[in-house]
Parts: structure tokens; C-alpha cells; sequence
């Protein structure tokens, strides 16, 4: 039943004129419409989720700052960037509203300055139609409805992030902690391992997204390879491959660029840009386009001159062998230590595993570093790093080549084979410059 609020917000909301009501829901303000998808799509995953977490309630939290991107869980659940201050409840045992919006409190001087942020009412009809939600409050009622919720349902499903002893306590589990001390008979349970579960495994509509980043990521190192030449500054290799993500329709970089030349590029998360590349170098670019709020990552290592010596060469084609010899094992239920000891042990029979310093790879997807349970079998869907390398600043260069693979029903897709990878390969490319 609704009660009085609510009703006269209804009764507002349906005296508007539809015309007008789809006319403002373009206008001006946050919340946003969701991106990149529908909300048809967000509602599916939380029901999903719901499904999953019967008997309880769900807390999920918007990035305080979204000056470096939305909280990623948040995202995949609700579809809203623009909102920070923001969280998501999801109750599944409640009767008519199973899952609410709250957004930041209004603070019209601050609006001034910031930008308009929407009234959830009379027009809460504009919001719905945004973002899905039927059901918006503010976040000063927050603790107030989850502590209501709990009454009825009393497991407080907490869904990450995990993080360590020293590490600033989640948000969320401040709050479940507040409201047990309140609720006796209020359990908090570990859930974390839900959303990761979803999340590993990509939808055909990301996939198309992931595949369109890796388009831009393609363009920009065959830029690079091609335009690459001693006396250029790192920094401008770098500008070479930017640009090439923004003509191809990306937003920007899904991570911060590195590209790394002579002994810098045997410095694995090499900070700086303004090295000088001299003749014989070895350059490491290891970038990736963000397309649609979705991550690329590549890395390719070339010579400037545009042939390998020998010696970078037998180097190359043994992190090339380690590469193979990992995704060969890629399959549905395959363990991702098996791959990374498949490499090691190409590394370890040349007597150079101690020049390989870091794990194999990572998950992919709406982080470039992406939420999955490397200890898990892979499922199908997932879309994982290989990424071997060899590091020998002794020598003055490194070498790190890696590719993302999809790991699919009977096998895995190289999802990055267009971009020149082998000896051959890159040395034909460069060729045409």
C-alpha cells in the first residue's frame, strides 16, 4: 500500500505530460542513463544475484570518487557511472521493492558548482527511466531501511572487496558490523566469491565491447612499431598510441600506458617516459584501450631498428615458446597455475626462470585487473592474460609479450592474434615503414 508520500509523488508524476516526461528523461542532470547497456540488462544481473542470496540482504557501494571510475561491482550491477556517494540494496525477500537506489543526498549550492543532480521527486518517473530503478531514496535513510530489511531478513551478505588487516575496513561491512550490534540475531556472512563468479564469465554484449578496445589497442602498437625511431622520447611513442585509441572510438587508456626502451623496458612497471630511444633498443609497450568502460591489455617488444640482433631474438622467440606452451593448456576447468607453470618450466630448461619476475596474467574485463579467483578452474566465458617476460637489465633490454584468450567450449580464442607477435611477424610489419 502506498503510503501518503508516495501517493501524492505518483500522482505527480502522472499529470505530466508523456511527451514532456520523455523529453526530460534527455535533459540535463545526474543520475545518467546507464552505459553501456540497457537497464534491462543491469535488472537481469541483480535478479540473478538475488537469486543467490535469498533470505538475506546486500549492501554494494558506488565509488566515493569517480574522478578515476566508477566502483567496478557497482557498475556491473546498476550501469550508473556518473553517481559517486551512491549504493545499491538488494533484499530479495521484501514484497514489492526487492531492490532500491540510494543516491547522495541534494546540496543545491554545491549543485551550482558541480552540476544538477535530479529531484527523486515529482519526477521520479525521469529516474526509472534512467536507470531502472522503480525505488530511489536518499543516502541519509540508508541505515535506517537496510537495519528494517534485516528484521525481516536477518543475513547481511557482504559481497567484497576482500581486503587485508591494514587495509581501510569496506564500507559495507562498517555498516553490516553497525547493525548487528542492533539487531540481535543479525549474522554477517562471507559472500564475496558471488560477484566474481558473474563477472568472470563475459556476456556476448561485452565480449563485442572487449573486442572493439582491442581493435584501438591493435591500431596503436602497429602505430608504434611503424613510426618507432632512435631519438624519439618514450613519451612520444606513447602520444603515437594514444591517439590511435581515440581515432579508433576509445574512450582513453584503460590503464596507465608504459612504454619502456633499452634498459627501461627490463623495468616491469616502468613509471616514467622521458627516456631517449637510441639505435638497438628494445621497446616494450605494454598498453590497452578502454572502450565502453571495458579493458584492453597488450604488450608488444620490438626492436627500433626493425630487426631483431641475435641475441634479442633467441630471447624473444624462448618468452614466445613460454607464452605457447601456457595457452596451449587454456580450456574450460583448467587450472591457471597450470599455465603458469607450463611457462616457468620453458623458462627453467633455458636456465632463466630467475629472470621472470611476476605472475602469468590476470582476468580481463571491466578492470584491467579484473575480479576473478585465479585458484578457481577457469570457466568458460573468462577472458584471462598470458604474459610471460624476461627481464635482463644486465643486457639492457627486456622482453615481455602478452595476449589476452577467451576461453571457450572447445578450447580458447586468441583474441589478439592481429597484432604482430612473432619474429617474423613484427620484423615484416616494421618493414613498411
Amino acid at each position: 500500500m502506498l503510503n501518503r508520500r508516495d501517493l501524492i509523488l505518483s500522482m505527480a508524476a502522472a499529470s505530466l505530460p508523456q511527451a514532456v516526461l520523455a523529453q526530460s528523461a534527455d535533459n540535463y542532470g545526474t543520475p545518467g542513463r546507464t552505459s553501456p547497456f540497457g537497464p534491462d540488462v543491469y535488472r537481469a544481473r541483480r535478479e540473478k544475484l538475488m537469486s543467490q542470496i535469498k533470505g538475506g540482504v546486500a549492501v554494494v557501494y558506488s565509488a566515493d570518487s569517480i574522478a578515476r571510475g566508477q566502483d567496478p561491482d557497482f557498475a556491473y550491477l546498476t550501469g550508473i557511472i556518473d553517481e559517486e556517494g551512491a549504493a545499491l540494496v538488494l533484499a530479495p525477500e521484501e514484497r514489492t521493492y526487492k531492490e532500491i537506489l540510494f543516491l547522495r543526498n541534494r546540496d543545491p549550492e554545491n549543485e551550482r558548482y558541480e552540476g544538477e543532480r535530479l529531484p527523486i521527486s515529482p519526477v521520479s518517473v525521469e529516474v526509472e527511466a534512467r536507470t531502472g530503478f522503480a525505488r530511489t531514496r536518499r543516502m541519509s535513510t540508508l541505515g535506517g531501511a537496510v537495519t528494517q530489511f534485516v528484521t525481516r531478513a536477518p543475513v547481511l551478505h557482504f559481497l567484497g572487496p576482500l581486503v587485508g588487516p591494514k587495509q581501510t575496513r569496506p564500507k559495507a561491512l562498517e555498516l553490516y558490523g553497525e547493525i548487528a550490534a542492533r539487531v540481535p540475531g543479525t549474522s554477517i556472512r562471507n559472500s564475496w566469491s558471488l560477484l566474481p563468479a558473474m563477472r568472470v564469465e563475459k556476456e556476448p554484449r561485452e565480449l563485442d565491447l572487449m573486442r572493439k578496445a582491442i581493435v584501438a589497442t591493435e591500431r596503436g602498437l602497429r602505430a608504434a612499431m611503424r613510426q618507432a625511431k632512435p631519438g624519439m622520447h618514450e613519451y612520444q611513442i606513447k602520444d603515437v598510441i594514444e591517439a590511435e585509441f581515440r581515432a579508433a572510438g576509445a574512450r582513453g587508456v584503460a590503464f596507465e600506458s608504459i612504454v619502456g626502451a633499452g634498459r627501461t623496458s627490463a623495468v616491469l612497471h616502468y613509471p616514467l617516459d622521458n627516456g631517449v630511444v637510441k639505435a638497438g633498443d628494445m621497446i616494450l609497450c605494454d598498453v590497452g584501450a578502454e572502450y565502453e568502460h571495458y579493458a584492453a591489455d597488450i604488450t608488444r617488444t620490438f626492436p627500433v631498428d626493425g630487426k631483431f640482433n641475435p641475441e634479442q631474438k633467441k630471447v624473444y622467440e624462448l618468452v614466445l615458446r613460454a607464452q605457447e606452451a601456457a595457452a596451449k593448456l587454456l580450456k574450460p576447468g583448467a587450472l591457471y597455475e597450470d599455465c603458469q607453470r607450463a611457462a616457468d618450466q620453458v623458462f627453467r630448461e633455458a636456465g632463466m626462470v630467475d629472470a621472470f619476475w611476476h605472475g602469468l596474467g590476470h582476468f580481463v574485463g571491466l578492470q584491467v585487473h579484473d575480479t576473478g579467483d585465479q585458484a578457481a578452474p577457469l570457466p568458460e566465458g573468462a577472458v584471462v592474460t598470458i604474459e610471460p617476460g624476461l627481464y635482463l637489465p644486465d643486457r639492457g633490454f627486456g622482453v615481455r609479450i602478452e595476449d589476452e584468450y577467451l576461453v571457450t567450449k572447445g578450447g580458447y580464442e586468441h583474441l589478439t592474434k592481429s597484432v604482430p607477435r612473432t619474429v617474423a611477424e613484427v620484423e615484416a610489419w616494421m618493414a613498411r615503414r
